[in-house]
């Protein structure tokens, strides 16, 4: 059988992780127009006959300004380890800087097959596209094995995506069970689906600050009850996230809770509780507290 690991790659929003939600056909990292969504280095684990695909998902590349973005940038440089391919994605409605041309030179010097992803390339014109795509060929000269225009919302050439990555894959034994879809357990991925869901409802101040950890998780006959908290650094944000008689915290949790119970295939009862502690993206036991580990 085919097996290997296979790491996607680029700034913050260029689509990694919902590139993966649709190749694994589950979603196994969460997705939010805000920039530095995925925080953590997460595997997405597709199954096919005689097919393994491990995806890492990684967090954007960029200036870390906190503790917290530290740790997100050395995910990055941990991923690019022993990788069987690496998928360069970029964003066309954004366009393509000379900095990150410049990382896709780098990648080359990896010594795994490079592939360059175009996403988004519904939100552009044809002609754009290809002056987007030109960009590219001094790269392919240099060793990029090919490059994919590709529109993860249109489901546009995902399976030419798929097939390359393919036929890159070396032949090897399965690295996780044919039921499993990530690495990580069940009480982080309800953790971040909370986190998701305040992503999406919140204002743009708060959400670099949000944290969730979880404090019970108890399964019964009937239903399974799950205690989490959100971490904020700010009296003014904890305001914000608990909303007008609770208005705010109802509507994260009511949207969490649909989300878990796909799940975990299991009625769900949450109880969500905001707790500010200060700066907590710069305290490295805080940021192990909220499941971000190196370990």
């Amino acid at each position: 059988m085919k097996s290997g690991f296979i790491t996607f790659v680029g700034r913050p929003n260029v689509g990694k992780s919902s590139l993966i939600n649709a190749l694994v056909g589950e979603k196994v990292s969460i997705v939010s127009p805000k920039p530095q969504t995925t925080r953590d280095r997460i595997m997405g684990i597709l199954n096919e006959p005689n097919l393994q695909m491990i995806f890492v998902d990684t967090p954007g590349i960029h200036k870390p300004r906190t503790k917290l973005g530290e740790y997100m940038n050395n995910c990055v440089k941990s991923a690019t380890t022993d990788v069987d391919v690496l998928v360069a994605v970029f964003d066309a409605s954004r366009g393509i800087s000379e900095e990150e041309l410049s990382r896709l030179s780098s990648y080359l010097k990896f010594g795994c097959p490079v592939i360059v992803v175009l996403n988004k390339i519904d939100l552009v014109s044809r002609e754009r596209v290809l002056e987007l795509l030109g960009k590219f060929t001094p790269y392919i000269d240099a060793g990029v094995k090919e490059v994919i225009p590709c529109s993860c919302r249109k489901n546009l050439n995902l399976d030419a995506l798929k097939k390359s990555l393919t036929n890159l894959l070396p032949e090897g034994e399965a690295y996780f069970l044919d039921d499993e879809i990530s690495d990580k357990p069940i009480s982080y991925m309800i953790c971040e689906i909370i986190r998701e869901k305040a992503l999406l409802l919140l204002q743009d101040e708060i959400p670099h600050g949000l944290g969730v950890t979880m404090q019970l998780y108890e399964k019964s006959d009937k239903v399974t009850q799950i205690e989490c908290d959100i971490i904020c650094e700010r009296d003014t944000h904890k305001q914000i996230i608990i909303g007008d008689n609770g208005s705010m915290i109802k509507r994260i949790g009511q949207s969490a809770r649909r989300d878990i119970e796909k799940l975990i295939d299991d009625k769900v009862y949450l109880k969500l509780f905001v707790k500010v502690r200060d700066d907590w993206r710069n305290n490295t036991n805080f940021i192990r507290d909220v499941g971000y580990s190196d370990k």
